[in-house]
């Protein structure tokens, strides 16, 4: 019973690391932070080319944004379409400050922008 007890815990603690480092893992290079944004330029136009020798085209756009409490970070993102974004659009950005480099974004509304990172993008 004793010994069975043992097991169960080495194997608990081993299951807890493993899992534990995974999301730490996880998080270091997946997890993100809102920041906000509004598209003001039409992008540079990029035309790339994929393994399979096919060419595409996308935009990137090198600005500001802002996090809730009206931080400014300046980086690049890129479009996923053959055309700029619209422009005015606000756009919540999940940045990865660890890798130092936007993971996602997607478009709200003005009204879902936190005040103080709308107050900066309003200048």
């Amino acid at each position: 019973m004793k010994k069975g007890i043992i097991i169960s815990g080495i194997v608990t603690v081993l299951l807890l690391v493993t899992f534990g480092g995974a999301y730490y893992w996880y998080n270091a290079n997946y997890g993100t932070e809102s920041y906000y944004t509004q598209i003001v330029t039409n992008g540079t136009k990029n035309v790339d080319t994929d393994d399979n020798g096919n060419k595409y085209v996308h935009y990137s756009y090198n600005q500001a944004i802002y996090n809730k409490d009206g931080q400014k970070i300046v980086t690049e993102f890129n479009s996923v379409e053959a055309r700029p974004l619209k422009r005015n659009a606000y756009l919540k950005i999940g940045y990865n400050a660890h890798r130092k480099r936007v993971i996602s974004w997607e478009k709200v509304d003005k009204q879902n922008v936190p005040k103080k990172a709308l107050d900066k993008l309003d200048k």
